[in-house]
């Protein structure tokens, strides 16, 4: 059976607008007869004094034309059926359509219309107004009736989910941002919008664009009682992170599936999306606020060079350099797709005439260095980098991450203290610290690069290193994989049961580089403040409950299981942020410094050069070997 209302509601949905239009005129047209022949025979049998004589001379289906011509009738319809057509009341799709465009506005006007034409042609046909009026108030009544009645009905039936397939949703939030949600999702055939949640109690059992508030955060348990597939759409905005971390907590204790409408939605930029949550809301970290005075120093009116500008960390520091009123900024990247992403993502932005998108591999510097030399470049931001630790760990992309990493970087430190650029700062990583791969060990000899360029005579350039953790949904993040592993249903893959990680978000850890650069007085090795470490075993946990599953426990279970795969080749159990362990503080409570081992230039000339040759002879034994002087804690 529910299959059979399933098929005839598609049926119905999947016909043309021209075929749509003619089945609601249909309809109206039979309503609007069947009840005008209702009306004449109540007026006939209940209110007319001629009853008996009347009964006698007509039959049953005679009444209907009692004191009415056919092509009275059919005038009467003609009529109201145009002043419904005239008012758009055909118009309406049936995927959106809604109950005022079933009852409502048009129709009512079309209903009024033929009670009025019905009350003038039989009163000036019968000369009795005072009878005329009574039929006339009986058909309109009737009619809004019975109008009421069958077009809810068929609003039910067009509008309603009867198959087992659509995903129930609640939209948490029943203000401007949650209606507008409720609105778009319940034009999608995979969802059946089933009402809203809020936590204002006043709320409760009120109605909102035909879906009733079903009541507050602790109302959702019970819901999803009889609907073990919904999924909740926060649709707030205007909320603290505190609450919002509060309010996901209590729908993982649930195993509740949840997503999210953009956290900055309703802003020009941002338009209307359902996501997965932020992982940030999963973390307990108060996210800094910016120093308005250090994040524009090196920014305003300034020539800006971005390497690495489209990746995770590149293109949000592009997105705050670009808010910021520079002069130019250059944009590099050796991804050509990376680029032009990026490039649309600044379609609307009004200085766009002022940025510059160039596809550039950093390896080749003497391209780099006639950008410095023609644009002028101010200040540098290093963010380009081979970053994926167990490719580089293969011998074939040894050679690859020294030359990308530590060559590259090396000679751009060169071009930059030769054009004289003010400031220069590497986003550096965690992984440089005690380094067990050739990712970490590379990116910690990219920095002794800009300490011994710092230290150089007669260099005017700022050179610093900002090091961090690992960033929330960049392209290297755990947490993207997670996700595509729980849509397929599992297991998710966590290399140790107990891994764990530094996180902060793109957007924070973006706004502290540019800070940091702000601050520095050169050679310095600031350090981002990443809170308390997680283990990645719980971040799986809760991801895996968010999506409404449970984690399994055995093979037995039903939800979705936890494997351990093993720490990949260079991987640790732990980061480190600092070599010494009394890292200073700065102005900035989220940004502290460390003063490190550095060699001369000269040394670091020599150990490229040495490397190079090693390299060039694919000699990685001698590689690894000359890299342990330099690199404490490496040792391969």
């Amino acid at each position: 059976m529910i299959y059979l209302i399933e098929k005839i509601r598609t049926y119905l949905i999947s016909r043309s607008r021209k075929q749509k239009a003619m089945l609601l005129a249909l309809s109206d047209i039979t309503i609007l007869n069947l009840n005008f022949a209702f009306a004449l025979l109540v007026l006939v049998f209940f209110y007319s004094e001629n009853y008996e004589s009347l009964s006698r001379s007509f039959p049953l289906l005679g009444l209907y034309f009692l004191s009415f011509e056919l092509s009275e009738i059919i005038l009467v319809t003609f009529f109201s059926c145009s002043v419904i057509g005239f008012l758009n009341g055909y118009k309406s799709l049936f995927r959106s359509v809604n109950v005022n465009d079933l009852i409502g506005g048009a129709r009512t006007f079309g209903v009024m219309t033929s009670s009025i034409l019905l009350f003038l042609i039989y009163g000036l046909k019968t000369g009795n107004f005072f009878e005329s009026f009574k039929f006339s108030l009986n058909h309109l009544l009737f009619l809004i009736f019975y109008t009421l009645i069958l077009r809810s009905i068929a609003y039910r039936f067009v509008t309603n989910r009867t198959s087992i397939n659509h995903i129930p949703i609640l939209i948490y939030g029943a203000g401007q941002a949650g209606r507008e949600t409720a609105a778009s999702l319940s034009q999608n055939e995979k969802y059946e919008v089933i009402g809203f949640i809020d936590d204002d109690k006043k709320l409760k059992n009120f109605s909102i664009l035909g879906f009733k508030v079903l009541g507050n955060l602790h109302s959702i348990a019970k819901i999803k009682n009889n609907n073990h597939k919904l999924l909740v759409i926060m649709a707030m905005v205007n909320i603290s992170t505190k609450d919002r971390r509060r309010i996901i907590s209590a729908l993982e204790r649930d195993e509740v599936k949840v997503k999210t409408i953009p956290i900055n939605y309703g802003s020009l930029e941002t338009k209307l999306s359902i996501e997965n949550i932020s992982i940030g809301d999963l973390i307990d970290r108060q996210t800094s606020k910016l120093d308005s005075l250090l994040i524009k120093k090196n920014i305003l009116g300034q020539n800006i060079l971005i390497t690495g500008a489209g990746g995770s960390i590149g293109s949000e520091i592009t997105n705050i350099v670009a808010s910021l009123e520079p002069k130019k900024i250059i944009c590099i990247d050796s991804s050509e797709y990376n680029l032009y992403r990026l490039k649309e993502n600044f379609k609307s932005y009004k200085n766009i005439h002022n940025m510059d998108f160039v596809l550039r591999d950093i390896r080749n510097t003497e391209n780099i260095d006639a950008i410095l030399k023609k644009e002028k470049i101010n200040t540098f931001y290093h963010a380009a980098a081979y970053k994926h630790v167990p490719i580089l760990e293969t011998d074939d992309n040894f050679i690859a991450a020294l030359e990308n990493n530590f060559f590259a970087t090396f000679d751009l430190c060169k071009i930059a203290s030769k054009n004289k650029v003010k400031n220069f700062t590497l986003i550096s990583t965690d992984k440089a610290v005690n380094p067990t791969n050739v990712m970490g060990a590379s990116k910690r000899l990219a920095e002794l690069s800009l300490q011994a360029f710092q230290k150089k005579l007669e260099n005017e350039t700022c050179f610093s290193i900002v090091r961090f953790g690992n960033v929330l949904n960049s392209s290297g993040s755990v947490v993207p994989l997670f996700w595509n592993q729980i849509l397929s249903g599992g297991p998710v893959t966590v290399t140790h049961e107990d891994v764990n990680r530094f996180f902060m978000t793109i957007e924070e850890a973006s706004s502290l580089v540019i800070q940091a650069n702000a601050m520095s007085e050169g050679g310095e090795v600031f350090l981002l403040d990443m809170g308390n470490p997680i283990k990645i075993k719980n971040l799986a946990e809760r991801m895996i409950r968010l999506s409404g599953n449970s984690v399994a426990k055995d093979d037995k279970d039903n939800g979705i299981k936890i494997i351990y795969s093993g720490l990949r080749p260079g991987e640790k159990l732990y980061e480190e942020l600092l070599l010494s362990n009394d890292p200073l503080e700065t102005s900035h409570p989220k940004i502290k410094k460390g003063i490190e081992k550095y060699f001369e230039l000269e040394k670091v000339i020599n150990l490229k050069n040495q490397l190079r040759i090693y390299c060039e002879e694919s000699n990685l034994k001698k590689a690894n070997s000359l890299i342990s002087n330099f690199v404490e804690g490496y040792n391969k």
